[in-house]
């Protein structure tokens, strides 16, 4: 069946985390165009010294990014540190929590992230932390620049020191000319058009260039795959506060890279 679908599909992750799935798309026949909608930066400064776990009973990571741009710091911080035995390391997510196991410096058994069947996010690892509570009294959040508060004002609610660390800044990006020419071009076919989305923020971005093009009524008629409800929510409020109305087809599906692949698929179908 994937083999016969003609469409496009506009992946809009960070460019590091395009590549592999527009290749499989690619496999099966589909057009993949790589539009990153955000602009991720490091923004460490060389020789930071960031917060050892040492002083935490819980170090929240909100990202794969941020578990590699913590790790890579810790490594080398001036004396080496050793991950504590009564240390948890909590992730949003599955990928995230492979991205802590796979560094090696955590002990699995202390790698804590919400069930892969539930939906990736900080209110399903609350449910896990807060059966923890009376156990962490101090807890750093590994996060962006900017970023939702909830998840740190649980803690702090429950009486939970907490700090949270910095380590990367999101941008909009801008779309130059030869980005706007691809985009135009899939948006004027008579095959479908799928849009993968994975944030709020990014959704913000795509519309931001969306309507710096004028694009607004063909995007009006593609298709969207998405990984969280409040991604879906923020989709049909900006779309209907245009006066585009509801998008036409909105998939949602977990995080990971085969139910993405699986979702686009099933958008992309006739």
């Amino acid at each position: 069946m994937a083999a016969t679908i003609d469409a496009s599909v506009v992946l809009t992750r960070p460019q590091d985390k395009n590549q592999l799935l527009a290749q499989r798309l690619g496999a099966v026949g589909l057009h993949a165009i790589c539009l990153p909608a955000l602009c991720i930066s490091d923004i460490l400064d060389p020789g930071f010294v960031v917060p050892p776990p040492t002083r935490y009973d819980l170090v929240v990571f909100v990202s794969g990014r941020a578990v590699s741009l913590y790790m890579r710091a810790l490594a080398q911080a001036p004396s080496a540190v050793r991950w504590p035995s009564g240390t948890l390391a909590a992730a949003v997510g599955l990928a995230t929590a492979m991205a802590v196991t796979e560094t090696g410096v955590v002990p699995v058994g202390n790698v804590l992230f919400p069930d892969a069947t539930q939906p990736q996010d900080s209110e399903n690892l609350w449910s896990l932390l807060n059966t923890r509570i009376d156990s962490i009294d101090k807890a750093l959040i590994v996060r962006g620049e900017h970023g939702r508060e909830w998840l740190g004002s649980r803690l702090e609610e429950a009486g939970v020191k907490v700090d949270r660390l910095a380590v990367y800044r999101r941008e909009a990006a801008v779309w130059n000319n030869h980005q706007h020419e691809q985009l135009a071009l899939a948006l004027s076919s008579a095959r479908p058009c799928v849009f993968l989305l994975t944030s709020s923020e990014s959704v913000d971005a795509v519309f931001a260039n969306i309507c710096r093009f004028g694009l607004e009524q063909a995007w009006q008629r593609c298709r969207f795959v998405v990984i969280h409800e409040r991604i879906a929510s923020r989709l049909q409020s900006l779309l209907g506060a245009s006066g585009q109305g509801s998008p036409s087809m909105v998939k949602l599906c977990q995080p990971d890279d085969e139910a993405i692949f699986q979702a686009i698929l099933r958008a992309a179908s006739p």
